[in-house]
C-alpha cells in the first residue's frame, strides 16, 4: 500500500483543473457550484468548485477509494463513492426512483468528520450527470470484486 501511495505522490494528478480528456464519470452542481468526479491515471479526482480553480481537490488510487454499490433492492437505486481529506469524508451520493414516473437523478454529498456530520449539500435539481454504478465496473476492472456479506471489496475475485 506505502508503494501505490508513492506512485501516485510522483504522478502528477489533475487535482487543479476540470476533468481531463473526457474522464468525468459524475457531475452536478450544488447551489450553483460545479462538483466532479473524474477517472484519470488509476485514481478518482474529486474537485468541487469553479472548474478551472476549484475550492477542494481530492484524488484517491481506485484501489482504495470507498465505493458503496447498489444492493440490488429497493425503489432507489444508488451508489456512494467517498473521499477522504484530512479526517473528513466527502460522500457523493446520487439516487433514481425506478418506481416514479419521469424521476429525475438526484445526488448530493455529505460530508463527516469521524461520526459527526458536517455538512449535507444536495445537488441542484436537475443538474446531476449520471448514477455512480461505473465505479464497480471500474473495480472490477482492476480485480476487485463486492462481497455482500462483508459489505467491502476484495482484492481479488477468486
Amino acid at each position: 500500500m506505502r508503494a501505490l501511495a508513492l506512485i501516485f505522490a510522483l504522478v502528477p494528478l489533475p487535482v487543479a483543473a476540470a476533468c481531463p480528456n473526457e474522464s468525468e464519470i459524475f457531475s452536478c452542481t450544488v447551489n450553483g457550484k460545479p462538483l466532479q468526479i473524474c477517472h484519470w491515471k488509476g485514481a478518482l479526482i474529486y474537485n468541487f468548485g469553479p472548474v478551472d480553480k476549484p475550492e477542494l481537490s481530492i484524488a484517491e488510487p481506485l484501489e482504495t477509494v470507498g465505493y458503496y454499490p447498489w444492493p440490488g433492492f429497493s425503489r432507489s437505486i444508488w451508489s456512494s463513492v467517498t473521499f477522504l481529506n484530512k479526517g473528513v469524508s466527502y460522500e457523493v451520493w446520487a439516487s433514481f426512483d425506478r418506481l416514479q414516473d419521469n424521476a429525475e437523478l438526484e445526488g448530493g454529498i455529505t460530508v463527516r468528520e469521524g461520526q459527526t456530520t458536517l455538512a449535507e449539500l444536495t445537488c441542484d435539481r436537475g443538474s446531476v450527470s449520471q448514477l455512480l454504478d461505473v465505479v464497480s465496473d471500474l473495480k472490477y476492472d482492476i480485480g476487485q470484486c463486492w462481497d455482500f456479506d462483508s459489505q467491502s471489496w476484495l482484492a481479488s475475485c477468486s
